[in-house]
């Protein structure tokens, strides 16, 4: 593949992102394992794919800005599981608020991100727990 041509982001979604000098590269390489669980989700124009370790107490988020304009994505509606979790910054490009009691990331044109949380008590909370 040419190095002026995109790197398909379904072949992004498979590898790791860059863990040189990251705290929690263990937990993140984990999310890559073959045995993760792996999730697709809409996230409004975006590209979203949720990784999590075999027992769900770590997930790695990627999210991708195919359009020509900047997108929003506010965590808590993307993942209401995640809604009480902090995310951390492992890799991309991104610009945060807090919008609407949550973590709102806004992303350029072409821009990805990866993000990081650790599931307090084993497992996500299921919405209204």
């Amino acid at each position: 593949m040419s190095p002026l041509v995109p790197t398909p982001v379904q072949a992004v979604w498979a590898e790791a992102p860059d863990l040189t000098g990251c705290a929690n590269s263990a937990h993140i390489a984990a999310a890559f394992a073959e045995n993760a669980v792996v999730r697709t989700l809409d996230a409004d124009g975006a590209e979203a794919v949720l990784r999590e370790v075999a027992d769900r107490s770590r997930a790695v988020l990627g999210l991708h800005n195919p359009s020509d304009g900047e997108v929003r994505i506010h965590l808590p509606s993307l993942l209401p599981e995640y809604a009480a979790q902090a995310w951390h910054f492992v890799s991309g490009s991104m610009c945060t608020s807090d919008a609407g009691g949550g973590l709102c990331v806004h992303l350029a044109p072409s821009a990805h991100v990866w993000l990081t949380a650790a599931v307090r008590e084993g497992r996500p909370q299921s919405p209204g727990r």
